[in-house]
């Protein structure tokens, strides 16, 4: 084993070579000082912008236009440009390229300063002025929100790569780090939060270090484990290096967390977490790896120790080893199960993939996981089955698997431990299939085989992950569920609550509802008209609004009890009792009422210094009932908001007060009363209806709340199944084509059959990928044009109503802008879209969506090319791919003309609802389209297989007929029907296998002939041999009478006993000739070559003190065709031969040395004796001859009979006083190497 060592002494070099050099780097990077910040390339990029600006500035011809439509062109030569643009005329905004900017109500000589601070963010700026004209270029230096959600999201420009923790000031300090222009004037400070360590480039370089150096140790422990696979260290090498290797892994993974990244979202808690050993999915990951790799080695090295199968007692041991390999891969698949109930646990979000746009890295990573688990389960039961099916019959292995089921079962449905029944059924279904399925003749398995259990695994998966998935969906239904009951006891609205502290600042500054309120005695219906017309319009629909104007010595009479309290009394009293303050307002605050709707209560004190003026607005809002209104754009919504919104995205909840529903969310119709008697407080019940599974949960013994989730459809079952069988096939594939690469015989040549499958598999998916393509660019194309023409159809009816009921101009009030958003919100009410107008100017006019500009999240300024092609072209609409943040949407812009034709201004439809339909129509269709084409695809594949299996039957049963031919046995012929070439072939066949009978029995008389010749001739020579003796002797004793001899009694006695010799030696000259004659016939089989010989060889070591040494160069392993009990027979004779053909004088060796040579295996027995005269060497295989004393020396002649049979051939090279070789050469299938499955996979 020594002499080896070298060969390995390059991947140990180079593992530790990769290992110090990960371990040095990740020690330097700990020692690197803080990085300064990076303040000059900063300063180099600011500046640089900044001149291009400037430069770019000048292009416009602020100095020579005439017309606002020469800027406008000057401005259209710069859209192309990666900078904003805006012209002003005094303090008017006259032209701009960008209509994101929120620059309303801001002095244009603000943007004089080289960094500015817009609602939306922080600007770098460059002006040009000229008379009255200011023109001002803008470039995104940090964009800031006034909250963040999936489409807003604060964070520096990606052209100066900082981290979005730094600060901006405009103020120059010591502790900041300045900016400064290209002649040191100072521009702004940055404020590093938090030091930082230049370490990025130096930890990747470690991490990529320690990953090569795990990669090289994977692969010496697998060369080691090859190289010394034939010999008897095998398996405790296995352990050995599979100890070593996952200790090695474990410190550099685990402990030293070398390998991780920092940043990584695989490697985070946020999709997975459950303990320091698995702290995320990307360890989980890893984990699976290992598990997979020494899986991997116990299917490839393993083997069944030799004292277990042979010698005394060995059906014993054989079914004691059987039934502890069994329990060990019992528990092995108990323990993969757990690690699915854990991967289930422990994850965020399903472990079900029921749409394909859902498949992410997420969802990669843990069907991967998955997948490899599995194959390591099964790559250990092929194992254990292969090593047995030696020794046992088919029926003997699958009764212990039987026994070992029933008993597991017993087990641990006895004491309790949840081990999936699932897992028990994949493991007795894999053991069968492995132990019945049909191998080809090296035990390798068949196309259809791993198709089996690609299925097999995906039925598996797919029925215990959705199970697990159940169960924890259920298990936080029950958390959930108590959430929120929470909060409907408070029916908080997140949405309700941001805009009541936007109001709440408007109304307390209202100089009209001041006005109205100060009046002797204010009109209620004024007062409630202003109030819904200017505040509580559009969203508020979905509330019941009571407004009380109230003097501190004013009465309130309540209807229901008829008694009269002092106004200010009661409110604040109820104020105290039921109510608290919402967060961010002064005036409005929640009310814990208890009547199971959302209740806000508003208090607003007007002229509080004069006591004879004194008066207070309370305003009471409910919401309604199951009110349905136009939807709430996700870009309008923080995401603490929008998060606590989600959780209930796939949910219907009702809520029950005394057993009527007095709220429901959702699109589950709930039942008006509850049918069923109330429980206990505290008690939760989970109840199937229809295809709802539903959770009621009784919170106290007034409210009850049911939270209510739709099962799995059966389409989204069979697309699970489909998703997972494809990527169980893919990747088995992918993996079984990576083992079999190096392989003696694989090969890319691949059969008819399989040629016949890729073929129509290819060209089949081929055309479903062409018409998928093609069904979803025309489904999406005609979805854009239905919605493009409902667009149309929407803003000409807006056109009328904004024409009869709105009108241009406005109605004559105090505040014409809020009544016109308070006309166009009732209007997007009706049309399910919002609407946004625009002056003839291009500024906005009204809006249904007030809050989108209010927020900073849009400009006032219409879309710049939707201006100029409306305003300055024959352009009569123009439709636009708008995007806010990181929201695209598609904008509708029409002109509004006036009666005597003359531009009035724009209306536009910004379809952020609309879009959000759009989205997800196509989605759906995308998603329909190609779950249908994969499911499709998956029954391609099996109709393929079952399509070439038909075609190519007759083929296979020519191949299996020609192959079969022989001279000595009746051939059959093929029945085929068919006219086509196939049938020819079969015709051709039948003809061959006629004149093949004919002419074998000619062949055989002829060899019947010549062989009862060699027979009389070698039986002549045998008898002739005692009969000479025999003869003289007689003539001996006829002389000795005739001489009267007189010990003639002497003479006799002597010349019997040699005649009784002599046909004593007749006699067993005709029986070893009769046995000659009636050898058996072989029964052929698949044997292990080199199992034979370690066990003639182990025969002879145990009886003899030669030592014979077995030299293994072919494998471990290696299958012929033969019968095995004469093939054991031929090496007992050859061996034996070997130590008889050694003086007892002479040190004796013995050497069996196997190679491979070609398509067959060398078996050399080399002898170190007295070797074989030449005289001898042409007779040595006839059946006559003898170098022994005793003995026919019919045993090398059975021998090479027996070889010449198994289709081999025997030989043998000698040299006298040193000794000779007996070579046997026999042949073996194209892949001698165990493997369990095919490379033509």
């Amino acid at each position: 084993m020594y002499k080896n060592y070298p060969k390995f002494l390059p991947q140990i070099l180079l593992f530790l070579f990769f290992l110090i050099l990960g371990e040095g780097l990740r020690y330097l990077s700990e020692l690197r000082p803080e990085r300064p910040f990076a303040s000059q390339r900063i300063e180099k990029t600011v500046n640089s912008i900044r001149q291009k600006m400037s430069d770019q500035l000048d292009q416009i011809p602020i100095e020579s236009y005439t017309t606002h439509e020469e800027l406008w062109r000057g401005l259209d030569s710069l859209q192309k440009r990666d900078f904003d643009y805006l012209i002003f005329q005094g303090h008017e905004l006259v032209a701009w390229n960008n209509h994101i900017l929120p620059v309303e109500g801001i002095n244009p000589q603000y943007f004089r300063n080289p960094l500015v601070r817009l609602d939306n963010g922080w600007y770098l700026t460059s002006y040009r002025q000229h008379g009255s004209i200011l023109a001002v270029g803008f470039t995104l230096f940090k964009q800031e929100y006034p909250y963040e959600n999936q489409f807003l999201r604060n964070g520096f420009s990606t052209k100066f790569d900082l981290e979005p923790t730094v600060l901006i000031s405009r103020e120059q300090s010591s502790t900041h780090v300045g900016i400064h222009d290209s002649n040191g004037e100072f521009l702004f400070s940055l404020i590093p939060n938090g030091a930082e360590k230049d370490q990025s480039a130096i930890m990747q370089m470690s991490r990529i270090s320690f990953l090569i150096s795990i990669l090289f140790l994977w692969l010496l422990v697998h060369r080691i484990q090859f190289r010394f696979s034939n010999t008897g260290a095998t398996n405790r090498l296995f352990f050995l290096a599979s100890g070593l290797f996952a200790l090695v892994y474990y410190l550099v993974i685990w402990q030293k967390n070398a390998i991780i990244p920092d940043n990584s979202a695989l490697f985070s808690p946020r999709y997975f977490a459950m303990s320091e050993f698995l702290p995320s999915l990307g360890h989980f990951l890893l984990y699976s790896i290992l598990i997979f790799s020494v899986s991997f080695w116990f299917f490839k090295f393993f083997r069944l120790p030799d004292n277990i199968g042979y010698g005394k007692r060995r059906h014993l041991k054989t079914y004691v080893a059987l039934g502890l390999f069994l329990a060990i891969s019992a528990l092995f698949i108990i323990y993969i199960n757990q690690l699915f109930y854990l991967l289930a646990k422990h994850s965020a979000g399903s472990l079900i993939i029921t749409k394909v746009i859902d498949f992410d890295l997420v969802a990669f990573t843990k069907m991967l996981i998955v997948a490899l688990l599995l194959l390591s389960f099964l790559m250990v039961l092929e194992r254990i089955v292969v090593m047995f099916l030696l020794h046992l019959t088919r029926w003997q292995i699958f009764t212990g698997f039987f026994i070992t089921f029933f008993l597991l079962c017993l087990i641990f449905r006895g004491i309790g431990i949840g081990a999936s029944d699932w897992a028990f059924l994949l493991f007795f279904a894999c053991s069968s299939l492995l132990i019945f399925s049909k191998r080809r003749p090296h035990l390798t398995h068949s196309y259809s085989t791993f198709l089996w259990f690609a299925g097999l695994f995906a039925i598996y998966a797919g029925v215990v992950l959705m199970d697990l998935s159940i169960r924890k969906e259920e298990s936080g239904r029950e958390l959930l569920i108590e959430n929120l009951a929470f909060q409907l006891m408070r029916d908080e609205d997140p949405v309700a609550e941001m805009y009541l502290s936007e109001i709440e600042k408007q109304i307390s500054s209202d100089a009209t509802l001041s006005r109205i309120l100060d009046q002797p005695e204010p009109d209620p219906e004024a007062i409630r008209n202003h109030l819904v017309k200017f505040y509580f319009y559009g969203f508020w629909n979905r509330y019941d609004m009571q407004i009380i104007p109230c003097w501190p010595q004013g009465d309130l009479y309540i209807e229901e009890t008829g008694e009269i309290y002092n106004c200010y009394q009661y409110f604040f009293h109820m104020l105290d009792q039921y109510a608290y303050t919402i967060p961010g307002s002064n005036h409005f605050h929640y009310l814990d009422n208890v009547n199971g709707r959302v209740s806000y209560f508003g208090v607003f004190r007007f002229f509080p210094n004069d006591p004879n003026r004194e008066i207070s607005l309370f305003i009471e809002l409910h919401s309604k009932a199951n009110f349905e209104g136009l939807g709430y754009p996700e870009l309008l919504i923080s995401e603490r908001e929008y998060g606590r919104l989600r959780i209930f995205r796939d949910y219907s909840y009702a809520k029950y007060l005394n057993g009527r529903l007095v709220r429901r969310s959702g699109d589950y119709l709930f039942k008006n009363e509850l049918s069923w008697l109330p429980l206990a407080t505290g008690t939760k019940v989970f109840m199937k209806e229809s295809d709802h599974s539903h959770l009621l949960y009784q919170h106290s013994d007034q409210m009850a709340v049911m939270l209510s989730r739709q099962d799995f459809p059966i389409w989204d079952v069979f697309m699970a199944f489909s998703i997972f069988f494809i990527f169980f096939f893919l990747t088995g594939a992918l993996i079984i084509l990576i083992m079999q690469w190096r392989s003696a015989g694989f090969s890319f040549r691949i059969s008819i059959q399989k040629r016949i499958q890729v073929a129509f598999v290819m060209l089949l998916l081929l055309m479903l990928v062409i018409v998928a393509i093609g069904t979803v660019y025309y489904t999406v194309q005609q979805f854009e044009r239905k919605h493009l023409e409902l667009l149309e159809s929407k803003i000409q009816s807006i056109l009328l109503e904004l024409e009869y009921k709105v009108g241009l101009e406005g109605p004559e009030t105090t505040n014409p802008g809020e009544y016109l958003n308070y006309q166009l919100q009732m209007i997007s009410n009706v049309f399910h879209a919002d609407i946004n107008l625009y002056g003839v100017d291009g500024k906005l006019t009204g809006t249904s969506r007030p809050e989108l500009f209010h927020n900073g999240l849009a400009g006032h300024q219409m879309n710049p090319n939707a201006y100029f092609n409306l305003a300055y072209t024959d352009a009569v609409r123009y439709l636009a791919e708008e995007r806010i943040g990181n929201l695209n949407y598609i904008s509708f812009y029409v002109p509004v003309i006036t009666a005597d034709n003359r531009l009035a201004g724009f209306v536009n439809l910004p379809y952020f609802v609309g879009n959000n339909e759009l989205r997800d129509e196509i989605s759906s269709v995308i998603v329909t389209v190609i779950n249908f084409y994969l499911v499709f695809s998956f029954l391609v594949v099996g109709f393929a297989v079952f399509l070439a299996r038909q075609i190519t039957r007759p083929l296979l049963l020519l191949q299996e007929r020609i192959s079969s031919l022989k001279l000595d046995h009746l051939n059959e012929k093929i029945d085929y029907k068919g006219e086509d070439e196939i049938g020819s072939l079969v015709k051709e066949y039948n003809r061959m296998v006629d004149e093949l009978a004919i002419s074998a029995e000619k062949l055989a008389k002829s060899e019947r002939d010549l062989a009862w010749r060699e027979m009389a001739k070698q039986i002549a020579h045998e008898i002739k041999n005692p009969l000479t003796p025999m003869k003289l002797s007689i003539q001996y004793l006829q002389r000795a009478w005739n001489d009267q001899v007189e010990d003639f009694d002497s003479y006799m006695k002597k010349v019997t006993q040699t005649l009784i010799e002599q046909i004593n030696n007749l006699s067993s000259i005709a029986s070893e000739f009769s046995k000659f004659a009636q050898m058996p016939s072989a029964k052929t089989e698949i044997v292990n070559l080199i199992e034979k010989i370690e066990n003639s060889r182990t025969l002879f070591a145990n009886s003899t003190k030669i030592p014979i040494e077995f030299i293994n160069l072919a494998g471990d392993p290696v299958y012929v065709k033969a019968d095995g009990e004469q093939l054991l027979g031929v090496f007992n004779n050859l061996i034996k031969n070997a130590i008889q053909a050694i003086p007892s004088s002479k040190l004796g060796k013995i050497e069996i040395i196997v190679t491979n040579e070609g398509h067959g295996v060398r078996v050399a027995i080399k002898d170190n004796g007295k070797g074989i005269p030449d005289e001898i060497t042409d007779k040595l295989f006839v059946p006559s001859f003898t170098t022994k004393t005793g003995g026919m020396g019919l045993g090398l002649a059975i021998a090479r009979r027996i070889i010449e049979n198994a289709g081999g051939h025997i030989w043998f090279e000698t040299e006298i006083n040193k000794g000779s070789v007996f070579y046997v050469q026999l042949p073996y299938k194209e892949e001698s190497s165990l493997s369990g499955f095919s490379s033509e996979v």
